[in-house]
């Protein structure tokens, strides 16, 4: 079986490259985990990873805290995602298989101006 691990979020503000250009942020760092933010339109930031890589030890604890931290910072409100795909042989309808998603669990966490909005945990 694989593992796919994913860690995205967005942050919701009135102008995306003059928030950007104002704080002059265009990482942002909690530990020893780097976030890359950039414009993903007029009023959305995205965060990725830089190395997706780590996304696979990133507990949901640093997530929650990283939401918050970037709420706080741009005075907005920040969604961030984590998801956890295992993929294996799943059985179809002609006697074949197919290799897809057989279980994710995912977190989602949303923070406003630094106050918690949503935190589920998933499991499918």
């Amino acid at each position: 079986m694989d593992h796919e691990y994913s860690i995205s979020g967005r942050l919701r503000v009135d102008d995306a490259e003059l928030a950007l250009s104002v704080l002059d942020c265009r990482e942002f760092a909690i530990d020893d985990i780097v976030f890359l933010l950039s414009a993903a339109g007029v009023n959305e930031i995205q965060i990725s990873l830089r190395d997706k890589s780590m996304a696979v030890s990133i507990s949901d604890d640093k997530i929650s805290t990283c939401c918050a931290d970037l709420s706080r910072r741009f005075a907005c409100r920040v969604r961030m995602e984590k998801l956890h795909e295992e993929y294996g042989n799943a059985n179809v309808f002609n006697g074949g298989s197919d290799y897809e998603v057989v279980c994710a669990d995912s977190l989602v966490c949303e923070y406003d101006n630094g106050r918690e909005i949503v935190f589920r945990k998933q499991s499918v």
